[in-house]
């Protein structure tokens, strides 16, 4: 009998572009720029930038509702997929509680690592990620939680501790609330405007 190999404990991450956001992005970034420059910064696990209030899925602004109406409608297929993978033939409907801030990031910011753990699932969605910066310059890098202890193969990464995410422009990030993660210092020729979301389901 063939060994059994098995596949444990996975942690599902989306990395998906986002179509038809160029006149949503250039609203936001223009609104968040200007709001950066009169609304004081929140201090949460940014070192630097400007963290607005988490207020922004109470807001009406119709570019903010379009993209949290994106981030939803992929919540729900990541769920879908993931009940199909597990053999679940019916999915419960969920309400969807939101909660949604903007940062602007300039020279030699950063976001400390954190998580969100008392949420299902976090994402993050690059308004303008001030592409051409050197890497590891503004990149997102994900944690894996159980490296915490254990020993390497030596010369023989098979579980790498991290994964990093090359932030572009229209790119939606979406991943489990638990898993903790940081932001790299930007080094960039404009700012760096990324909306992160925290998402909760609720039973109806």
């Amino acid at each position: 009998m063939a060994p059994l190999g098995l596949d444990l404990f996975s942690t599902p991450v989306v990395i998906v572009d986002l179509p038809g956001m160029a006149e949503v992005n250039a609203a936001l970034a223009a609104r968040l720029l200007a709001e950066a420059t009169d609304v004081p910064s929140w201090q949460r696990s940014n070192v630097g930038g400007w963290h607005s209030p988490p207020d922004l899925a109470a807001r009406a602004d119709p570019a903010v509702q379009t993209l949290l109406r994106a981030i939803v409608d992929e919540t729900t297929h990541l769920l879908a997929a993931l009940a199909g993978e597990a053999g679940v033939t019916e999915v419960p409907r969920f309400r969807y509680a939101l909660t949604a801030w903007a940062m602007v990031m300039r020279e030699g910011d950063y976001v400390a690592p954190h998580d969100h753990g008392d949420v299902h699932w976090s994402a993050v969605y690059y308004v303008d990620a001030s592409e051409g910066a050197s890497a590891p310059a503004g990149r997102l890098t994900l944690l894996d939680p159980r490296r915490s202890s254990g020993r390497d193969i030596p010369g023989l990464e098979l579980f790498p501790p991290t994964f990093e995410v090359t932030p572009r422009t229209g790119v939606l990030v979406l991943f489990p609330g638990w898993l903790q993660h940081y932001v790299h210092a930007h080094r960039g020729a404009r700012p760096r405007i990324s909306i992160a979301c925290n998402i909760t389901l609720h039973a109806t």
